[in-house]
């Protein structure tokens, strides 16, 4: 079962599955290594790393958002993953950010854990589908302990970027 979504994963969901991170993800919004001491100061950083490379947002309309997202329920999926997102009628397409912090934050996990890494999805309102499938990809691909070790592995942004840009080697079943 999918906690950002409710229903059950589907494994055979080639839309889904098959979906390529690059076309939302940059290495400009990649960070291995993201000093922050509160979940307040992390949602902070992203809205002020993301918006750098998104000339028609500002830090405060990502970053109050956000805050107003998480308010709704927390966007910590388990794993120690958090997955915050919004949506933004100034935003012209989805757009992903990365971030591994330097030492994991209480984000409000429904599994306890502590949040160690965050991928930030900024939406356009009218994006209703493709927000729900893009969901539905990163949850399957941090459902797998050796993608989310990978990424935790990583020591540097471009290895960051790279880690996240491989599709994840699913388990065998009964594993």
């Amino acid at each position: 079962m999918s906690p950002l979504t409710g229903r059950p994963l589907e494994r055979d969901r080639t839309e889904v599955t098959q979906r390529n991170l690059d076309t939302i993800l940059t290495p400009e919004r990649t960070c291995h290594d993201l000093v922050v001491s509160s979940k307040k100061k992390a949602l902070e950083e992203v809205a002020t790393r993301m918006v750098a490379t998104l000339p028609m947002l500002t830090t405060e309309q990502v970053f109050e958002n956000l805050v107003a997202r998480e308010k709704l329920g927390t966007t910590g999926i388990g794993h120690g993953v958090a997955i915050p997102h919004c949506r933004l009628s100034r935003c012209s397409g989805i757009v992903g950010g990365l971030f591994r912090l330097a030492d994991p934050i209480d984000f409000g996990a429904f599994d306890g854990e502590l949040v160690g890494i965050l991928f930030v999805l900024l939406v356009p309102t009218r994006e209703v589908d493709e927000h729900l499938a893009t969901l539905a990809t990163l949850a399957e691909r941090f459902e797998q302990a050796s993608y989310r070790d990978a990424l935790l592995a990583a020591n540097s942004d471009q290895s960051l970027y790279e880690a996240a840009l491989r599709a994840p080697v699913p388990r065998a079943e009964g594993q």
